[in-house]
């Protein structure tokens, strides 16, 4: 078999500069349900092949981008016990899978091997939990937790409960909803915030000070408007300052060959172009 038809491969590492992703919640509202949920479900991919480790949805909009983004995320064989039936999961069966390190392969399927998985806790005594780690069995690893509770397990003669920090592995991202962007902000304050707009400075313009940048500071937010409202408009609508609240605000398609750059479009765009610059 080629390398490139190889079943399994190493998990890749952690990004050396944490990735988060910020989009607007609306962004699909009024549109088909089930068209929107594959586009989510696309743009869960996206977020996945870029090792984004925090996507921030902000605005009142819509349940349906936190929802299927947070499906997507959970390893299917935990969805059962940690995703509830909702309506704006009605059409989940068409999310393609992530394929990222937490999610094993199915027996004959391909993807990263990996001696760490997510589990729940299905009971704890002590400092011994029973954890459904999708495995034929459950496992009594050491480490207690709540019953109910997502926990990551690393196996082996003795499995025990670990932080996910402790995963030297990319392994997925955590969906957080703050009510605007003010609040998207504030909770991305401490990273090196890049808004993205038409109206912005081309990215090759800047791409060595801004990776230099990133790679002092240690994380970098990307931050999208929608098709219809840039970053101007929204930040213009909370009396926010873009050009005060972005270190960075960059056009990432100067030339752009339709009128409109989607948001789900954009954001492979741009983390393509960040993966590009920091060469982490």
């Amino acid at each position: 078999m080629s390398l490139e038809g190889d079943r399994a491969r190493a998990p890749p590492p952690r990004p050396a500069v944490k990735r988060c992703v910020a989009i607007p919640a609306s962004i699909f509202v009024g549109e088909d349900r089930r068209l929107a949920t594959l586009r989510l479900g696309l743009l869960a991919r996206y977020i996945s092949i870029f090792r984004v480790e925090e996507v921030v949805v902000f605005g009142k909009g819509d349940e349906l981008v936190v929802e299927v983004l947070r499906y997507a995320e959970t390893p299917p064989y935990l969805r059962r016990r940690l995703i509830p039936l909702r309506p704006a999961l009605r059409y989940a069966g068409v999310v393609p899978p992530l394929q990222s390190p937490h999610h094993p392969p199915s027996p004959r399927g391909r993807g990263f091997s990996c001696e760490y998985r997510e589990g729940v806790v299905l009971s704890s005594a002590g400092f011994y939990s029973l954890v459904d780690v999708g495995l034929r069995e459950p496992v009594v690893a050491e480490g207690a937790g709540r019953v109910g509770e997502r926990v990551t397990v690393r196996l082996g003669d003795r499995p025990r409960i670990v932080s996910r920090s402790e995963v030297p592995y990319y392994w997925g991202y955590r969906v957080v909803h703050v009510p605007d962007l003010r609040g998207a902000l504030k909770l991305c304050e401490r990273y090196l915030k890049v808004g993205t707009s038409r109206l912005g400075v081309p990215l090759k313009e800047v791409a060595g000070e801004l990776a230099s940048t990133a790679r002092e500071r240690g994380c970098v937010a990307l931050f999208f408007g929608e098709r219809e409202k840039g970053l101007f408009d929204l930040a213009a609508e909370e009396g926010l300052n873009a050009a005060e609240e972005f270190d960075y605000i960059v056009n990432i398609a100067p030339r752009q060959g339709s009128f409109t750059i989607r948001t789900e479009e954009a954001v492979p765009i741009a983390l393509a172009l960040l993966d590009f610059i920091l060469a982490d």
